[in-house]
């Protein structure tokens, strides 16, 4: 257990941290009782299958937990969202079937309250986001953001000031590093 972690702190304090259990293939969450983390709970969220590679964890509007991860097995981009804050239930979410659209995922919460989930394209090669409807994400749109070449490995999304989200990722074609800003208009999307 413990491969590709993520950490968040909750609204009391404490950490969360989800990861992969590389053994039994499945997605996991741990969440510390207290500050410094000296005990806590797993739990066992998405089993059955090799999931829960290259988690990412946030805290939702709701100061509940919203994980991203890649279903391996199926080829899909997904979202687990936590019914309370120590995710003792949740909801799992298909966001993006059918095609290796999973790999190096990342969440950040926007300023509307709801995920937004930065991911590679592995099919295709192109940097992608996740724009969840709702706070629990029951619908959503994907973007292809950039085709030019083998980009979008290790994503990493934040919002920034302006609302708008930040993702920095790795352009294979140049080994460079690259940062893309998406701006989200009436009519569409466009890049700064």
């Amino acid at each position: 257990v413990g491969y590709d972690t993520s950490v968040a702190i909750g609204t009391d304090g404490n950490p969360v941290i989800s990861h992969y259990d590389t053994t039994n293939g499945d997605l996991e969450l741990y969440v510390c009782d207290n500050p410094t983390c000296t005990t806590g709970t797993n739990r066992e969220l998405v089993t059955g299958g090799n999931v829960g590679w290259y988690t990412s964890v946030a805290i939702g509007a709701d100061n509940n937990p919203v994980i991203s991860y890649p279903d391996a097995a199926n080829g899909d981009l997904e979202l687990y969202v936590c019914a309370d804050a120590v995710c003792s239930s949740g909801t799992n979410r298909e966001l993006v079937t059918g095609d290796d659209s999973f790999y190096y995922t990342s969440v950040a919460i926007g300023i509307d309250g709801n995920p937004v989930i930065s991911h590679y394209d592995y099919d295709n090669s192109d940097l992608e986001l996740y724009g969840c409807a709702d706070a629990a994400c029951s619908s959503g749109t994907n973007h292809t953001l950039e085709t030019t070449g083998d980009v979008g490995e290790y994503t990493s999304v934040a919002i920034g000031v302006d609302g708008n989200p930040v993702i920095s990722h790795f352009d294979k074609t140049n080994d460079d590093l690259k940062v893309a800003i998406p701006v989200f208009a009436i009519t569409g999307i466009a890049f700064e």
